[in-house]
């Protein structure tokens, strides 16, 4: 498995610098000795397109999986090394996955860095805040709390072990709240920002 990864990485480094010979190479080699590896399929179809072979790509895409996950691990991948790529794949996920807050948020950023103002402005106007400040912050303050309480009752009831294990892992919620909160505070931001 791991030299199936360098192979994809190897491969991606040469789709970035757009050498497209060596990577569709490198696409070809992960193809045929793993014809189920899904990346493969995608970075293949992903070059046959850039490559004016579209026609060509779809059956790759078609076994690929879920392709707006993969646009945007792709864009995310790109928007510092070429922005205008990025554009195009962040553009096509969002096509199939319109309602990924964080995935618009993400165009929105890479439209603010090619200098596209109006373009960021409605994506960062389309966020949906509401369900981000739910399921990023809300649930998993719930779910802090109840493991506070949990080990606050363990710990009364001298249940040491278990009550060390629970105050832990709310250690390690208080720190995925705090990463998931600046998302969340910075869409905000945006979002009002755009209106």
């Amino acid at each position: 498995m791991a030299s199936l990864k360098k192979a994809l990485d190897k491969a991606l480094a040469h789709y970035e610098k757009k050498e497209y010979a060596d990577a569709e190479r490198g696409a070809d080699i992960m193809v045929e000795a793993f014809p189920d590896f899904a990346h493969g399929q995608f970075l293949k179809a992903v070059i046959l397109e850039e490559t004016g072979r579209a026609e060509q790509a779809q059956d790759y895409y078609n076994k690929a999986g879920k392709l707006s996950m993969m646009w945007m691990r792709l864009a995310m991948r790109l928007q510092d090394i070429d922005p205008a790529r990025a554009i195009i794949y962040f553009e096509k996920a969002r096509a199939q996955d319109s309602g990924n807050n964080h995935l618009v948020y993400s165009l929105g950023l890479a439209y603010e860095k090619a200098g596209r103002a109006n373009e960021a402005r409605k994506c960062f106007q389309s966020l949906n805040m509401q369900r981000e400040v739910i399921t990023r912050l809300l649930s998993p303050l719930g779910f802090l709390v109840i493991m506070i309480a949990g080990a606050i009752a363990m710990f009364k009831r001298h249940d040491f072990v278990l009550a060390s294990l629970v105050t832990v892992s709310a250690v390690i919620c208080l720190f995925w709240i705090k990463r998931d909160g600046g998302l969340v505070f910075n869409m905000m931001k945006r979002k009002a920002a755009s209106q």
